[in-house]
């Protein structure tokens, strides 16, 4: 519908042909209407040379609208003379649900070997009439086309920055053909209009070359069962990763210790990711635009460990309109507000606040003689982004309170049997931008305090307190249609940190404080000719302590891809990776000691990605040698990730004593098409260690040699949809008990442990999810159930013993645990 020219013309483009638009299906499938008004450029031929929305209803609709404009054609207005002239109108299309063309084409558009949507690529398609339609990539890299004409069509993706493809099509009525696209990204960009004389240049950088990360979107995991809709937690559905006991949040990459590997918000450290070991994420995922798995062999960004790195990346991108959601579920209670302060501004505020210990807490302390807190827990982050023609600042705060406490007893009920607490604050601030001649620069800071501590009756009593700084100055060059690239940057880290362990049962109690600098520079130059990509680097990485003690880890990289062809690619790398002692580990007056050196690990890999279709599938080979790790004083207090070890334990003196060796295959095969998304993941790895020279070879206390993981989500009609998680695992290895001592000092038994390892039973787990979402005018609410471990299949996860060590009593995993939520969004 034409509502009013805008051009100085006698006569208003009179419309030929209007293209249908394809109707967003989840409105479709509640029946909603809608109507988006469009200012549209008409030119002289009549063809639709500009569309921009006027007057939108949701990104959905407008997309729609404006594929359907860009197709239709008009008559051109006519000047004063009567001659043809361009005509600027205002233009309403319309969505009734009884007139919803039908579905002909649907698919898929993703940029090949990285299988991450190809938004906002265009597609053309023709048909055998010679009549055009036009396509826009959705977020999610979707497409569909309606209302097309029997026979042949032409499906091209024509798109400046992107290799053109076509692909030809037969469309039979009643019948909806289904095609994916691999395209691949080139460089430069160049956006060409044959009406005006100048071209114009856009050069887009290009990431860095990262073997092994794999990338998860919110998108992704929204509705995987058995997550929770936990971006970070789907991470450990992911080949490399090792399923950690109990379900908690412990990272277990390659074979590695959890506190080998790391968790970073944009590059900066964070000092935990998950409430209490795993409940749920501290930051909220719809802050995030994805977040990374990387497994090894990364990029000299990162440094300072042996094992993984997962990146949580804040979405960038400003939105496009304001948005919000309040969910409810049986632990906790979410909001979140984006709002959009003017065309450069946005505005975020998001809290999180569990409400499980006001209803475990009467169960529990009836229970028992004591009262129990269950377990509480809140964050809260605020974040302002603002962007200007110079750069983009992001400026956020965030924090994170966990704690749980056991009171009570036969003299003083409101004494702490047991208590532990968990927090940080952290304000962190971002700058990004162009500096001119081809260059990025980014700035960013993370400051705040962090402390946990541990209270045991009567009066044993552990804490730990660290204020850290972590700084990064970063300039980045693309290639820019040139053959090199480079990256460099320093990443500072300091702070100071301070610890008292005063627990009976640990031995002497320990106390110390020491002020800490990592002034970390590195370089990371690339090469590209052809299909043959090279990165090197080097990241050299200082450890100064204010009380004498320095140590300096020097870690060289290579990563190195061929792109053999569009859908094949080709990947391998090697580097040295460090990690400094602790604190208390250098430190002679806690009986540590001070010729103590990082940590190595020698990395080597090589894999293979391969499109097929809408199937993306990996291949990975890696390999570690791991020497110098710091080994001894086992039986000293530490605050644990995860259950503590059973033994035998390692009483020597610290000590860089130990060596391991890991080695294995990834491999990952991932389907999405429009309503499905799945993949399969599986890991076959071996990891084992020598503590001290002389020692027998031994199995890592995480070494799990087979991990698989099915998952599976299907979008079915009027708003439902489906899915289920199959996992399985080979158990844990551990020492079992051989024989028992009694100690009449502590009248107790001490256990005698085999030097030969045994195994937990292999772990299996189905978890089911179904959700249903009802659509409004305004808002949107979905349900769901999540059951975990539908079968109610008894895992053991953790060996344990009666307290007089004559048999074991494994503790084992969650039984069949349903989990019921709501979201309202708008």
């Amino acid at each position: 519908m034409i509502w009013v020219t805008l051009a100085l013309a006698q006569q208003l483009p009179v419309l030929e042909e209007a293209a249908p638009p394809r109707y967003p299906a989840e409105a479709l499938a509640s029946g909603q209407p809608a109507a988006v008004v469009l200012r549209l450029t008409v030119d002289d031929t009549g063809a639709v040379r500009r569309a921009e929305v006027e007057e939108g209803v949701d990104p959905a609709f407008d997309r729609a609208a404006l594929d359907a404009a860009r197709a239709t054609r008009f008559r051109p207005a006519l000047d004063e003379d009567g001659e043809p002239a361009w005509a600027e109108i205002l233009y309403e299309v319309r969505f009734e649900p009884d007139l919803a063309p039908v579905l002909s084409v649907e698919g898929t558009v993703r940029q090949a070997g990285t299988r991450q949507p190809a938004a906002d690529v265009r597609l053309r398609a023709e048909g055998p009439d010679g009549s055009v339609r036009y396509a826009t990539i959705d977020p999610d890299g979707r497409f569909g086309l309606v209302g097309l004409a029997p026979g042949p069509w032409t499906l091209t993706v024509e798109s400046p920055g992107y290799d053109e493809l076509q692909r030809t099509v037969e469309v039979t009525p009643g019948k909806v053909v289904g095609l994916d696209f691999s395209v691949r990204l080139v460089r430069p960009w160049e956006v060409v209009d044959d009406d005006v004389d100048e071209v114009i240049v856009v050069e887009e950088e290009e990431a860095a070359v990262e073997v092994s990360e794999r990338v998860l979107t919110m998108e992704d995991i929204r509705y995987l069962p058995g997550t929770g809709g936990d971006i970070v937690k789907a991470v450990q559905n992911l080949p490399g990763v090792s399923r950690p006991p109990l379900g908690i949040g412990q990272l277990l990459i390659r074979g590695t210790a959890p506190e080998d590997s790391a968790y970073y918000l944009d590059g900066a450290r964070l000092p935990t990711v998950f409430h209490f070991s795993g409940l749920s994420t501290v930051l909220n995922g719809d802050s995030l635009a994805d977040v990374a798995l990387l497994s090894g062999n990364y990029s000299t960004r990162y440094g300072r460990t042996l094992g993984g790195v997962v990146d949580l990346r804040v979405d960038t991108d400003l939105p496009e309109r304001s948005r919000g959601y309040v969910s409810v579920d049986l632990l906790q209670t979410t909001a979140f507000v984006e709002q959009k302060i003017g065309p450069d501004t946005s505005l975020t505020v998001s809290g999180r606040r569990s409400y499980i210990d006001a209803v475990l807490s009467p169960v529990l302390s009836a229970a028992g003689g004591s009262t129990v807190r269950a377990p509480r827990y809140y964050d809260l982050q605020t974040r302002l982004l603002h962007r200007t023609d110079q750069g983009t600042l992001d400026l956020m705060f965030l924090l994170s309170d966990d704690s749980f406490r056991v009171l009570g007893d036969a003299e003083d009920p409101d004494a702490v049997q047991i208590g532990l607490t968990d927090r940080f604050q952290k304000l962190r601030m971002r700058w990004t931008h162009d500096i001119g001649a081809g260059w990025d620069a980014e700035v960013s800071f993370l400051i705040g305090p962090s402390s946990r501590s541990f209270d045991l009756a009567p009066d044993g009593r552990a804490i730990e307190r660290d204020m850290t700084v972590n700084n990064r100055w970063e300039l980045t060059r693309g290639y820019r249609g040139g053959w090199h690239a480079w990256r460099m940057g320093v990443d500072v880290y300091t702070g100071a940190s301070t610890f008292s362990y005063d627990i009976e049962a640990f031995g002497v109690a320990e106390k110390g404080g020491v002020g800490f600098m990592s002034p970390s520079p590195y370089v990371e130059p690339s090469v590209k000719l052809g299909p043959v990509e090279l990165t090197g680097g080097v990241r050299v990485d200082p450890w100064i302590l204010d009380q004498g003690y320095s140590t300096v880890a020097v870690d060289p990289r290579l990563v190195g891809r061929v792109d053999a062809t569009p859908t094949t690619r080709f990947e391998a790398a090697v580097g040295q990776f460090s990690q400094f002692p602790g604190v208390r580990q250098v430190l002679p007056s806690q009986q540590g000691n001070p010729d103590l050196g990082p940590s190595r690990s020698l990395q080597a890999s090589v894999g293979l990605e391969q499109d097929v279709g809408p199937v993306g599938l990996e291949v990975t080979v890696f390999g570690s040698m791991l020497s110098n790790l710091v080994v001894g004083r086992e039986d000293a207090f530490r605050f644990f990730t995860g259950p503590p070890p059973s033994g035998p334990l390692d009483t020597g003196p610290y000590a860089n004593d130990g060596t391991g060796r890991v080695g294995g295959v990834e491999m990952l095969a991932r389907l999405q098409t429009e309503r499905t998304l799945g993949w399969l993941s599986a890991t076959f790895s071996r990891s084992t260690r020598v503590n001290r020279p002389g020692d027998k070879e031994a199995l890592f206390i995480y070494d799990q040699p087979v991990t698989l993981t099915a998952l599976a989500s299907h979008e079915l009609p009027r708003g439902w949809r489906i899915g289920g998680r199959a996992r399985y695992g080979s158990g844990n290895p551990y020492n079992p008990v051989v024989n028992r001592i009694w100690d009449a000092d502590s009248r107790s038994f001490r256990p005698v442990y085999d030097p030969d390892t045994s195994r937990l039973p292999a772990f299996f787990a189905l978890d089911l999810r179904v959700d249903k979402e009802f659509t409004f005018e305004r808002w949107k609410l979905t349900t769901y159930l999540d059951v975990q471990n539908a079968t109610n299949r008894n895992n053991p996860e953790v060996m344990g013993w009666t307290d007089d060590y004559e048999r074991e009593e494994p503790i084992s995993g969650l039984p069949v645990v349903p989990a019921f939520g709501l979201r309202g969004e708008w």
